[in-house]
C-alpha cells in the first residue's frame, strides 16, 4: 500500500506550527517590553510564515492529485454480494 498523500503537508504543518511559536514568542516580548525577542519573534515569524505559504503551494497539486487516485482506487473496487447455493449454508 502506498503512503498517505498527508505526508506531503508535513513541512508545511511544522512550520506553521513554529509560526505560531514565533508569533506567540513575539507577542509575549512585546508585552514585556523585551526588545531584543521582538526582533527574533518577528523575524522568526516572517521566515516561517512565508516558508509555510511555499511549502504548501509546492506540494498542494501533487497533494491533491494523489487524494484523487485514492478516491477513485476505493470506486474501482466494487463491493460485490456472494451468492451462496443454499445447500451450502447449514
Amino acid at each position: 500500500m502506498s503512503r498517505h498523500p498527508i505526508r506531503l503537508l508535513v513541512p508545511a504543518f511544522i512550520c506553521a506550527v513554529v509560526f505560531g511559536f514565533c508569533v506567540a514568542l513575539l507577542a509575549r516580548a512585546i508585552y514585556t517590553h523585551a526588545d531584543s525577542f521582538v526582533l527574533v519573534g518577528g523575524v522568526g515569524a516572517l521566515f516561517f510564515g512565508c516558508r509555510t505559504v511555499t511549502e504548501a503551494r509546492q506540494v498542494w497539486r501533487q497533494f491533491v492529485a494523489q487524494l484523487q487516485q485514492r478516491r477513485s482506487m476505493r470506486r474501482a473496487a466494487p463491493l460485490t454480494r456472494i451468492n451462496l447455493p443454499k445447500e451450502d449454508i447449514q
